[in-house]
């Protein structure tokens, strides 16, 4: 939403001819009374600024306050300000994450339905591009050449918000007059092919016209341009390759406007790949240190060299052109309640063992397939074998959180002891069986203790699993998240629309994630073996940093069971796919991760279950054990194949019986 401030900055209001209004538009003024002129917007750059702020904040960045589907009301324009109280804190409570095993949360599918169609916001970033020219003498050559490659860039973010969901869009690439007969005004869709290809256009004139100045990371330069190049070219090869597999078909499909040709991919790898170089050469580096966990936690919370695009989020009673003043509630939500943590919520979203079990860690089961005894909970995380990324990433239990100082205790229960198998106390269904009803305890409430014989026993932890507080506000998998948790932040700030640190929208470690995929990818496109090794070259700089045991490439691929996928897949790149679920989790990559690469339908065909990371005490042998328990709310994902493109809005249909509907619907 915007500020009070931003309405007034704006010479023009949102006109969206027959995509946007059904009625004729020949009434609306051009130049209301009451605001500033376009003159004075665009004669310099503070009015420059202040002309694209609103942009800025509406554009389709996946940040803390986007939500997986807008179930609730929430899509794009879920953003809050000052001045503008609201609920958008719970999209935490649906964020992107559950959508793909990576939290448990209350989002239970990948459907979604945002009704994103902003061709308004379109409409004025194409008003800027056609007017900042007469304007031209106020700045120097180059700056007025940066300025309309940042024009073009935030142009094709946009494109890409809407076309990696509904497919080919109506290109829209001038303002359209709205004393236009409104038939004329009726655009049809284009291929989608056509839609990726525009946004290469444009993003390929912002990489070559953009500002090269690194130093301003909140404002999108040529970097910034090359990593949404990346990020979008690389999920166009996806679908290009991947979408055959689907089985869809209809007029949208048969007209181009659902997938494309399978021979397309080489060219969007390429684009791909050849965007991650331009970055690279700018000089950008991964931000590591002698300790891998804290520089790891360093990443989301401090300026680093890292850094390609930020979004930032404004201060109170700052004044600034970039001042949007705009809030977040991730500390609140992510954090167990507690002195110094969360204030309100706390624990909307929490690590699955799915997520977590991706990364280098102990074993939990014996060659017996029984629990493994520890000495202590702390000793699962606390030893070498655990890799410091997976613990930047999440608080296991004995962990200190480090701006309240409290040692969080996740203890999930008792077993007075254990002689079975881990299949004994992990039921899928989590209901009470005859071996879990015999040995197992577990209480209504956080930070119970209970007598047992003579001795008084701790039964869970004071932010770990209690039956009788719902899923809000301590740990019910056995661990929370600590990435992005802002270890700097005023501890009073813990609560709702209390937290401002920023969104790290490019990152240096991203841009290699999708280095090594396109690299990979056009080795196998183009039958280049030098390209599939190169990949492995940008996988180990990233397990370096990580702190990661070393990884190599295999010239001699498995072949993965096409079951698991509904194709085949060498197990190097697999390897790739799951290093990016590292890299990248919790950073609402994993959902659209899993949509271009075509394979939730089957990863998600059998509702698809996460579990828990449980740890309970003995007291038979005075030991500590783990298990992957059923998450005690049952929630299930589940994906159905027509996902993979949403429906355009039905009202959008109704205003322009031009747009096809997509297919499957």
């Amino acid at each position: 939403m915007m500020t009070e401030v931003m309405k007034k900055v704006y010479t023009y209001i949102i006109l969206a001819a027959a995509l946007i209004c059904g009625a004729s538009c020949n009434s609306l003024d051009l130049e209301p009374k009451g605001v500033l002129d376009e003159s004075t917007l665009l004669n310099s750059e503070f009015g420059v600024k202040k002309y694209l702020a609103g942009i800025y904040n509406d554009s389709p960045i996946e940040d803390f306050l986007y939500k997986a589907s807008n179930q609730g009301g929430v899509g794009y324009g879920h953003s809050n300000s000052a001045g503008q109280q609201g609920n958008w804190w719970e999209a935490l409570k649906s964020y992107s994450s559950t959508s793909s095993a990576e939290t448990a949360g209350r989002h239970g599918d990948l459907s979604g339905a945002w009704g994103y169609w902003p061709y308004g916001r379109i409409r004025d970033i194409n008003n800027f591009l056609e007017k900042l020219p007469n304007y031209k003498e106020n700045f120097t050559e180059q700056r007025f050449a940066e300025l309309m490659a940042e024009g073009r860039f935030l142009r094709a973010l946009y494109y890409f918000g809407m076309v990696k969901r509904y497919g080919g869009v109506p290109i829209i690439d001038k303002v359209l007059d709205p004393t236009t007969p409104l038939e004329e005004l009726r655009v049809p869709r284009d291929t989608e092919y056509d839609c990726w290809k525009f946004i290469y256009a444009d993003l390929k004139y912002a990489m070559d016209n953009g500002s090269k100045d690194r130093s301003d990371s909140y404002r999108a330069n040529a970097y910034a341009a090359a990593a949404l190049m990346a990020k979008a070219m690389l999920y166009a090869g996806s679908v290009a390759k991947y979408h055959g597999y689907v089985g869809i078909s209809g007029e949208a499909t048969d007209k181009g406007l659902m997938g494309m040709d399978a021979d397309l991919a080489k060219e969007f790898f390429k684009y791909a790949y050849d965007a991650c170089k331009f970055v690279k050469d700018g000089g950008y580096t991964l931000h590591t240190g002698a300790n891998k966990e804290l520089a790891y936690t360093q990443i989301f919370i401090e300026a680093t060299a890292e850094d390609i695009f930020v979004k930032h989020y404004g201060l109170p009673n700052v004044v600034s052109p970039w001042n949007t003043q705009l809030y977040h509630s991730y500390d609140d939500m992510v954090l167990p309640k507690g002195t110094g943590m969360s204030q309100s919520v706390g624990c909307a979203i929490q690590p699955s063992w799915e997520l977590i079990s991706l990364y280098d860690h102990p074993a939990l089961i014996d060659e017996d397939n029984k629990p493994i005894r520890f000495e202590s909970l702390e000793a699962f995380w606390n030893t070498p074998e655990m890799e410091p990324r997976c613990r930047a990433n999440f608080f296991f239990s004995g962990m200190t959180e480090p701006l309240s100082g409290t040692v969080l205790d996740f203890q999930y229960g008792l077993y007075t002891e254990y002689p079975g198998t881990v299949a004994d106390g992990c039921p899928e269904t989590n209901v009470e069986t005859e071996y879990t009803e015999k040995y197992r305890i577990r209480e209504e409430s956080p930070g119970k203790k209970r007598k047992i014989g003579d001795v008084e026993y701790k039964v869970n932890g004071l932010h770990g699993y209690a039956k009788g507080v719902g899923d809000e506000g301590y740990s019910y998998m056995g661990t929370t998240v600590r990435k992005y948790v802002d270890y700097n932040a005023d501890p009073s700030t813990r609560a709702l629309n209390q937290s401002w640190h920023p969104f790290k929208v490019f990152r240096y470690g991203e841009v290699l994630m999708n280095y090594a995929e396109a690299a990979y990818e056009l080795g196998l496109e183009t039958g280049n073996e030098d390209l599939k090794k190169e990949a492995f070259d940008y996988i180990a700089q990233i397990r370096e940093r990580a702190g990661a045991k070393a990884h190599a490439y295999n010239p001699n691929p498995e072949m993965l069971d096409a079951e698991l996928y509904g194709y085949e897949l060498d197990e190097n790149l697999q390897f790739i796919r799951e290093e990016r679920k590292r890299e990248l989790c919790l950073e609402n990559q994993s959902e659209w991760d899993q949509r271009r690469w075509r394979i939730a339908h089957t990863v998600y065909a059998s509702n698809y279950m996460i579990h828990t990371l449980s740890g309970y005490y003995v007291i038979a042998e005075g030991k500590y054990i783990y298990l992957n328990e059923a998450n005690p709310f049952g929630r299930e994902l589940h994906y159905d194949s027509r996902w993979y493109y949403e429906q355009i809005p039905g009202g959008e249909i109704n205003k322009n019986p031009m747009l096809i509907r997509n297919d499957g619907y």
